[in-house]
């Protein structure tokens, strides 16, 4: 999906500083927050997306769908579960309308997995945690 990544981040005001560090970054979160779900921003999505060497799966979700809510949970406990094979983020779509528009969301919740700064599978619609390690397993890390 080339219409994804046609903007380079510099074009967006990232420093080449803040893009080097970016992977130090992530990895501090991923100590810090216990490998929980991280909440992106359109300042912060590209710096995650671009630098990661792992998948990213990305949650779409709106605080006034009831559907998105019920997901939390599940979407939660596989960011816990399949820690170190993928790298799990949340999107609220109302709060970042231009990252909506920007991946084309036109349901909620909307699942996308990028690797390597690109977008590689999407869902829309909920899943459980199952449902939702059984859809990744194609795209995880293989561990050692």
């Amino acid at each position: 999906m080339d219409r994804l990544y046609e903007n380079d981040p510099f074009s967006k005001g990232y420093s080449p500083e803040s893009i080097v560090a970016a992977p130090a970054r992530i990895a501090a979160h991923k100590r810090s927050s216990g490998d929980g779900p991280i909440s992106l921003t359109s300042a912060t999505f590209e710096q995650y997306v671009g630098a990661s060497d792992l998948p990213i799966v990305i949650h779409f979700w709106a605080r006034w769908c009831s559907v998105s809510k019920t997901m939390l949970p599940h979407f939660s406990a596989s960011a816990r579960e399949l820690a170190g094979r993928a790298l799990f983020a949340k999107v609220e779509s109302d709060k970042e309308a231009s990252l909506a528009r920007r991946y084309g969301i036109e349901c909620v919740p909307t699942l996308v997995v990028f690797g390597n700064g690109r977008e590689i599978q999407r869902h829309c619609g909920a899943m459980t945690a199952g449902q939702l390690d059984l859809w990744l397993r194609p795209h995880l890390r293989k561990t050692a």
